[in-house]
């Protein structure tokens, strides 16, 4: 059942539509700023005279700030609520990205997209840490995966979105877009949400009391090996995202407008992975049964892509339905992963979603560069080779740690 804490006078209630949106909105401050910005990759190294390398790293710095950030906005929500977290995270968001709009050179674009990363890390860490406050079984289940759902229409629009603005103007503008859609964000969390936390943990920012929550955490196999594979399926995902533009543009040929369309499509593949995960949340149906599918067909649609890698002749019809399989799987595994980390946890709901998220963010970071690293220049080997160890991975720790700990305390 949903344990729904109301404050009178709330401009939104928690077990409505709009505030999943809201929520969902607030934690795809990520996607929109790392997928928008991927058509803009070469505008930025040419209109700042860098290597593309160093345009990259764009989306490497910001990835970084928002791993390290959760670490801190997860105590710093338990310990002062999840309303003023998020109003933090929201202002700094906006700073940044309105500095990036304005960065005179790599070196400052480059810092500004740390901070914007940092800020973006207090929406997905508080929304998970509000969800945690408020719903609990398979009505938590179902919300994170309608979360998911809403999370992932970001990455259909946001490629084409950024295509669109570069039409009509330079790669500052998308940051320009950034920056209004975090005053809109602060706004609707001043006047709309509630505070979801009734008990604030006042010594939840105390040295001791941090480590040894995030100690807690990290030695619980249930939840420890739960943000372990949402981490690395995160990763196998992220391969995908980073090694796209160079399997659309120079292994495919596609146009910017043609690549922003079909990075669409793969990702209405999480779409239906999140809406499916959703209905059987609602239905009653045990999370560990579409988390295992969602890992196997990871699995195996990134073992397909790595065979297609090694032919040169193939095409993106080959290659289409096996990356919609491979994000399906992800939509699918993503939300039972998250509530799997977050389930054991309620009094440090935080503290869990910081582990979480900065697991998740690492292996996305981690994931990126070694596509990066192995890259040829002429074939998608990296990012599928990158894809295929993160799945095998995932499936590997979620039959080998997270599942039987879960079995252990649903025996108790």
């Amino acid at each position: 059942m949903p344990r729904i804490a109301r404050t009178a006078g709330a401009r939104i209630a928690p077990d409505s539509a709009l505030f999943l949106v809201v929520l969902g909105s607030l934690s795809a401050m990520l996607v929109l700023s790392i997928d928008m910005g991927l058509p803009a990759l070469p505008a930025i190294a040419a209109g700042l005279g860098v290597p593309q390398r160093d345009a990259t790293l764009t989306l490497s710095l910001f990835l970084a700030g928002f791993a390290s950030a959760q670490l801190v906005f997860g105590p710093l929500s338990d310990a002062l609520g999840r309303r003023r977290a998020l109003l933090a995270g929201c202002a700094l968001f906006t700073g940044a990205s309105a500095a990036c709009a304005l960065a005179p050179g790599i070196a400052s674009l480059l810092v500004a997209r740390l901070l914007a990363g940092c800020g973006a890390g207090a929406g997905m860490v508080v929304v998970l840490a509000m969800v945690r406050d408020l719903f609990d079984g398979a009505s938590a289940r179902s919300r994170l995966s309608v979360l998911n759902l809403v999370r992932a229409t970001a990455p259909i629009v946001a490629p084409s979105l950024g295509a669109w603005i570069l039409r009509v103007g330079s790669w500052r503008w998308i940051y320009g877009f950034l920056a209004v859609f975090g005053v809109l964000l602060s706004g609707v969390v001043h006047w709309g949400l509630q505070e979801s936390l009734r008990q604030p943990d006042p010594h939840a920012l105390r040295l001791r009391r941090l480590l040894g929550n995030y100690r807690q955490v990290v030695c619980d196999r249930e939840a420890f090996g739960h943000a372990a594979v949402n981490g690395l399926s995160f990763g196998c995902l992220f391969a995908y995202i980073s090694g796209s533009p160079l399997l659309m543009t120079r292994v495919l040929g596609l146009s910017l407008l043609q690549y922003a369309a079909v990075f669409a499509c793969t990702a209405a593949g999480i779409v239906a992975g999140a809406t499916t995960s959703a209905y059987l949340g609602r239905r009653r149906i045990a999370g560990h049964l579409p988390l295992g599918v969602g890992l196997a067909a990871m699995l195996l649609a990134s073992c397909l892509l790595l065979g297609l890698s090694l032919d040169s002749r193939a095409g993106l019809a080959q290659y289409l339905p096996l990356l919609l399989l491979a994000t399906c799987g992800y939509g699918l595994a993503a939300p039972n992963a998250v509530h799997g980390a977050l389930h054991p946890m309620p009094h440090i709901a935080g503290v869990a979603g910081a582990a979480l998220g900065f697991t998740q963010m690492g292996s996305g970071a981690a994931a990126s560069a070694v596509v990066a690293w192995l890259d040829d220049g002429r074939s998608a080997r990296s990012m599928s080779l990158t894809m295929l160890a993160c799945a095998a991975a995932a499936l590997l720790v979620y039959l080998a740690v997270a599942r039987p700990a879960q079995r252990r305390r649903e025996a108790m």
